[in-house]
């Protein structure tokens, strides 16, 4: 399975087990196939326990036949069939169900390979029922209208199962169509979203005084800035409906804004249903003059009914708030769009991956004015991973440089050398979140005023240091040691001090960082943070070694990066006559030209390729793979995807960010000195921290190769003798191979003297290999 169709899958499992209702799904012989916790929980068994058994197999037994029978006839006649079902539950306790069930096909939607079905407990709603049958016509009257309201549930929650509600488009700053979900094409009366894209709303069935109100309310998002929620009048089939549409701007990578993001949902019944009821209380009250006695019971039996409508209405918010946290990720329709978008430039497809997440902040503020709050809100830890320091500081800098152009506020940063591949370990969301707040406070220092606010980064060894300078009115000393001591500034935002700063600790805390504050009054103030410098992950590659006669091959689909390659390589090319620099933008290209080479002369090439080549048959990972070159770097925008990082492991290949490529290191080496240098011993780890102390404490001043990819090393092992040692760790993270797996290739190959660093006392190995225990004190220069 795809990591794609994973992520589906677990998107839909997740929000079928926050459901309130009973969900379930059997196959032709009436087997269940899956269902949700509140169906599991139902029988007094887990999911997984109640796959794979039958309705016979359930409490419910004694009603199993009347049960299979609705089935048979939900796959026979292709139908879908509701019904009200009483089933007793595992404590004994019977309860009546409303029932919907509908086929369920195979994936060509041909076949009734089963039965899928979705029941709400009616059982306090039968009752209301009953003791309205005994009431008069008024009581009748109550109850058609509680019958239309459960109608209206019974319609959603059917929605629910069947698509995620709501109607999502995306338009350009002109108001053109760039997507939509299907159901907002449907209601335009289009089969699917792609018939929309292209179109205005002066182009649909709106009509032009409708349309002219969508593209008012457009322009006011994208003139504000901010996101904004309005309700607007349309018609729908030949339907007025009333739609509570929230819009926030889309913007690109860099903060510009380039249209409009949108979602909508149908509140038509929402409004006449609040208007019916309010009708029905005033009449209520105004018999209630004329029939004390027996309206008073009346009343209370209308009080009852009310409270069991609020009671379901409140069950379809619960999902409906649900569905809106959940559709955060990128929704499957907006991303089906975007990967199908090959014709337009990378960063424009990557600005649209970008508004995928804007729609899940969208959907979380939708349905604000409706939900209720909960005070019990959880809070999920986000994970440590190494951070790239120099991404984040730039993205935060762009970031608030638009969120403040109204300012005269000058952002600048200044990266002292080789800081550029700087790595923190941290969670990434709190890691901006800090440096949010902070320039935030730098800001409120300016009062309004004109200034500059600076970031600086520096980094050694052991620390990375991140400055945030700014030239605003500064802090006094008892404001600073309120500060430093994690006491609350009670002067608030409008002294520019304290603003964030709770979350601020959090995340030194939770991250072993510090804090110094260096403020002088009517000069401004430097913050300076400091954390552990974090070991650069695997998939990063931070430097280029080359020789004088080696081929460099750059394969991209975008002209502009040849460009820049051709500026960082002039220099060098001066310098070494040999030293040759090819472009090419199809892998096709690559792969028939690197077939042409001898193989000394592969072993001169260095291969440099992009990810993402659009409309080619291979990707940049596949086409190293098979050009079989052994040095390799992919150079692209996807570096972070951690797919992509694998694929790339796969191979043996280092990531580099595509910004970055001007930054890099390129090494020349000496051809002569290379030749000359004698290899005591090879280690392939990927824990690069313990290859450094192990190259220090373990070889003194013997020189060592280092690999941390064992496809890496596999790649270029020819260039060793056979009697080479060979030290090898038992487990890689960044492959699928294990120490004994590369240890059989190599001994295949002749290599005698091979060695496996294991942490496991008695791991077994064949005879070719010895295992050493990792601090045991083995003489590694005795081998």
């Amino acid at each position: 399975m795809s990591g794609k169709n994973r992520k589906d899958t677990q998107y839909i499992t997740d929000i079928l087990s926050a459901m309130p209702e009973h969900i379930y799904w059997k196959d032709r012989d009436g087997v269940i196939l899956g269902c949700n916790d509140e169906q599991a929980k139902s029988a007094g068994l887990s999911v997984s326990e109640i796959i794979g058994k039958t309705d016979y197999e359930m409490p419910w037994r004694d009603r199993a036949d009347s049960i299979q029978a609705v089935d048979q006839e939900v796959m026979n006649f292709k139908e879908t069939v509701v019904v009200e079902e009483v089933s007793r539950l595992s404590n004994g306790e019977e309860r009546i169900f409303l029932s919907k069930k509908v086929p369920l096909y195979d994936r060509d939607h041909i076949e009734v390979i089963g039965v899928a079905g979705i029941s709400v407990d009616i059982t306090e709603r039968k009752s209301i029922e009953e003791e309205l049958n005994k009431d008069n016509q008024n009581i009748a009257r109550e109850r058609n209208i509680l019958k239309e309201k459960n109608e209206f549930i019974e319609a959603t929650l059917s929605n629910i199962v069947a698509d995620i509600p709501g109607h999502v488009y995306w338009k350009n700053k002109e108001g053109v169509y760039l997507g939509c979900n299907d159901r907002q094409a449907k209601s335009l009366g289009f089969y699917s979203g792609k018939e929309v894209i292209g179109k205005t709303d002066f182009d649909l069935s709106w009509g032009e005084n409708v349309a002219q109100i969508f593209r008012e309310n457009d322009l006011l998002v994208m003139s504000t800035r901010r996101m904004h929620t309005v309700e607007e009048e349309t018609t729908i089939d030949g339907i007025k409906r009333t739609m509570l549409s929230q819009k926030t701007p889309l913007k690109d990578s860099i903060g510009n804004i380039v249209g409009v993001l949108g979602i909508s949902v149908d509140i038509t019944e929402r409004k006449d249903m609040k208007e019916e009821l309010r009708k029905a209380k005033e009449k209520e009250m105004a018999e209630a003059a004329h029939k004390a006695q027996k309206e008073t019971e009346h009343l209370r039996l209308v009080n009852e009914k009310q409270k069991a409508l609020l009671e379901q209405e409140a069950r379809f918010m619960q999902i409906a708030n649900q569905v809106a946290h959940d559709i955060r990720s990128p929704l499957a329709s907006l991303l089906t769009v975007v990967k199908s978008c090959t014709h337009i430039p990378e960063a424009q497809r990557i600005t649209l991956r970008e508004a995928a997440i804007g729609i899940g902040d969208i959907a979380n503020h939708l349905l604000h004015e409706y939900r209720q709050k909960d005070s019990n809100e959880i809070i999920e830890h986000e994970a440590r991973h190494p951070v790239l320091v120099s991404t984040v500081l730039i993205e935060s800098l762009t970031i608030k440089k638009h969120q403040y152009e109204k300012l005269s506020i000058k952002f600048d940063c200044s990266f002292e050398p080789n800081t550029q591949f700087a790595f923190i370990k941290i969670q990434a969301s709190s890691f901006k979140r800090l440096l949010s707040n902070l320039m935030n406070n730098a800001v409120d220092a300016f009062e309004n005023k004109s200034g500059t606010i600076q970031v600086h980064l520096e980094a050694d060894n052991e620390w990375v240091k991140i400055s945030i300078e700014d030239s605003g009115k500064g802090m006094s000393l008892d404001v600073i040691e309120k500060i430093l001591c994690k006491i609350p500034v009670t002067q608030g935002k409008k002294s520019g001090h304290g603003l964030g700063l709770t979350q601020v600790w959090e995340t030194l805390d939770h991250n072993q960082g510090e804090l110094e504050i260096n403020s002088e009054l009517g000069l401004g103030t430097t913050i300076t943070l400091t954390f552990p410098r974090s070991t650069a992950p695997q998939w990063i590659a931070e430097e280029i070694v080359l020789g004088p006669n080696d081929m460099v091959v750059i394969l991209d689909d975008d002209n502009s990066i040849h460009s820049a390659w051709d500026i960082r390589f002039e220099t060098l090319c001066s310098e070494n006559p040999e030293l040759q620099v090819k472009h090419f933008q199809l892998g096709s290209e690559v792969l028939a030209f690197i077939a042409t080479l001898t193989p000394a002369d592969k072993e001169r090439v260095f291969l440099l390729s992009d990810y993402e080549l659009l409309k080619q048959e291979l990707n940049g990972v596949e086409v190293i793979a098979k050009s079989e070159i052994k040095r390799t770097i992919l150079v692209t925008s996807h570096y972070a995807d951690p797919e992509v990082q694998k694929e790339a492991a796969k191979t043996g290949t280092q990531s580099l960010p595509k910004f970055l490529a001007s930054e890099i290191m390129i090494k020349m080496n000496d051809a002569d000195d290379t030749e000359t240098e004698k290899v005591y011993a090879v280690i392939v780890d990927d824990n690069k921290t313990f290859v450094k102390m192990l190259q220090l404490s373990g070889f003194g001043d013997e020189n060592t190769d280092a690999y941390h990819n064992p496809e890496h090393f596999l790649k270029n092992v020819a260039q060793y003798p056979k009697d080479m040692r060979i030290f090898l760790d038992n487990n890689y993270d960044t492959s699928n191979l294990t120490g004994l797996d590369v240890a059989k290739k190599l001994h295949e190959l002749g290599y005698k003297r091979l060695y496996i660093l294991s942490g496991e006392a008695y791991l077994e190995a064949p005879a070719y290999v010895t295992v050493i225990v990792k601090g045991s004190g083995v003489n590694l220069l005795d081998l």
